[in-house]
């Protein structure tokens, strides 16, 4: 190379450098550059390629600055590094087409990044999203609370955090939720899932078709079907129609269930609990008017009491500790039983029962000195028991004195420990005093015919003095002697030899000898000896 060569060259390289540390023009029009530019392209027939890499190239990049592109070959668009080695696509393609980022602000106004405000769905109409950070889409949805989320037809969503979606949702409540078709969820934390459900409770849910929790209501819920809860919290109303009132911890499950106590279970049809608590009402119509730790099991069953129990049909239990099994029961007994159909015990009655059909237990006030009523225990049918600890068993008996007895048919006993047997026995007045009577009768087995023609065959005083009556007359038969044989029959006596008498004769025995001088012949003995008599 000359000398020439080489100055010129010089020359050149020094123009060059200082162009370049100032602008550049690479292209068409290179001495055309903007005043602005430090490197300007310009060109109708060539395009500029940047550099391409794949991500994991991209990332390897060494201390990457702020502004730096590259096309990624792995996601096909161009990246651009922001900072603290983040790198993000400007623009993506599908198809070969840019797809729009589907959302806005809802004022229409991009703004700075940070500034909090809503955005709603491009491809919706009518929608609003005032509230921060809120989110609005689908058609005449808004959104205005913090953070809230308004997604479908007409929902509206208006405190923080409250999401509504599907058409014409309400949520009004802080955190509230709505889903389905016109439901409003106006507590805070308030779930309405479903159609036209409407949740003001605190943290409640509602869920089904047309059911409502109020606003005094807390942590409860309702499924199902027009259901109701009123008041209180923990409560739950699940089925149809159902409601549960101002109460704590209660449950309606069924349907047209009234719950109206705490701690109370209804299960099944039309029951209802007007107060109380803990109880269980299960079956169809029983009821509950007040009391506490009972159960109504079955139909019609009713109970006003502490810890009553029915089981059955139509029984009524009042009191305490009460307990009716069967059908038309009615026990106003205190820890009393009253089982079969149709039993009743009557009330200020304790500790009794009564078993069957048609019996009854009561209390004799004309007893003395003791509860009447107490302990008593009936069993068959139409027995009537008022005395304290007796029994009355069989048909149509009746015992209403202290520790008496009544067995079979239509007996009476009404002495102090009496006890009657047979059928239409006969007594006397009776006496109703601790004091028990030599003349009191002790035990007695009545023959009689109906009410009105009483009569026994055997009566016991309790002196020990007996009778016997063979005879038609009605009466009590009450012994006239030591022991007293009403009738125009005969008494037998022991018959036999004389080598057959007692080893041990006592003074008064009687018998027949068959083999004595002079022929048989009753005789008797005298403390000595056998004579005749």
């Amino acid at each position: 190379m000359t000398m020439n060569k080489k100055f010129i060259l010089s020359i050149l390289s020094t123009c060059f450098i200082t162009v370049l540390c100032a602008q550049v023009k690479i292209g068409d029009n290179p001495n055309n550059i903007s005043p602005g530019s430090v490197l300007e392209l310009e060109s109708t027939s060539k395009a500029f390629t940047l550099p391409r890499m794949t991500t994991v190239q991209m990332q390897g990049i060494p201390s990457p600055l702020p502004g730096m592109m590259v096309f990624n070959t792995d996601s096909n668009c161009i990246y651009l590094y922001k900072t603290n080695n983040v790198w993000s696509g400007i623009v993506m393609e599908a198809g070969g087409n840019q797809t729009a980022w589907p959302y806005q602000t809802s004022d229409g106004e991009i703004g700075a990044p940070g500034n909090a405000k809503g955005i709603i769905s491009v491809p919706g109409a009518g929608l609003v999203a005032t509230g921060p950070y809120s989110h609005a889409e689908g058609l005449n949805s808004a959104a205005s609370g913090l953070y809230a989320w308004s997604s479908g037809f007409a929902d509206t969503a208006t405190q923080t955090g409250s999401i509504a979606m599907g058409y014409q949702n309400k949520s009004i409540g802080m955190y509230s939720y709505s889903s389905g078709f016109k439901n409003v969820s106006a507590g805070q934390a308030s779930v309405a899932i479903g159609q036209e459900n409407a949740d003001s409770g605190w943290t409640s849910m509602a869920m089904g078709l047309r059911n409502k929790i109020a606003s005094s209501v807390s942590y409860s819920n309702t499924f199902g079907y027009n259901n109701r809860i009123l008041g209180g919290w923990a409560n739950n109303a699940f089925g149809e129609n159902n409601q549960v009132g101002l109460n704590r911890a209660s449950t309606a499950l069924g349907l047209s269930n009234t719950n109206h106590a705490s701690y109370t279970t209804l299960s099944g049809i039309s029951n209802k609990a007007d107060s109380g608590y803990a109880y269980l009402l299960a079956g169809d119509n029983n009821r509950l008017i007040s009391g506490s730790g009972g159960a109504l099991l079955g139909q019609g069953n009713r109970g006003e009491g502490n810890y009553l129990g029915a089981i059955g049909k139509d029984n009524q239990v009042y009191f305490q500790s009460a307990i009716a099994l069967g059908q038309n029961n009615i026990d106003s007994g205190y820890a009393s039983i009253a089982a079969g159909h149709s039993n009743v015990v009557e009330n200020n009655v304790q500790y009794s029962h009564v078993h069957g059909f048609l019996n009854r237990a009561g209390r004799n006030l004309s007893i003395t000195n003791v509860v009447p009523g107490t302990g008593t225990f009936s069993a068959g049918i139409s027995n009537f028991n008022s005395g304290y600890g007796s029994l009355a068993m069989g048909v149509q008996t009746r015992s209403d004195n202290l520790y008496s007895l009544s067995a079979n048919f239509n007996t009476i006993a009404n002495s102090p420990a009496m006890s009657a047997f047979g059928h239409f026995n006969d007594t006397i007045s009776a006496n109703y005093s601790q004091s028990l009577s030599e003349q009191d009768i002790l035990f007695t087995i009545g023959n009689g015919i109906n009410a009105s023609n009483r009569r026994n065959s055997f009566t016991m005083l309790r002196n020990g003095h007996t009778s016997i009556n063979t005879s038609p007359e009605n009466g009590p038969s009450l012994p006239r002697a030591d022991l007293d044989i009403r009738g125009t029959g005969a008494l037998i006596v022991p018959v036999g030899t004389t080598a057959e008498r007692p080893v041990t004769p006592v003074t008064g025995m009687i018998r027949f000898c068959t083999d004595c001088p002079g022929g048989p012949v009753l005789q008797g003995y005298n403390g000595n000896e056998w004579v005749n008599l």
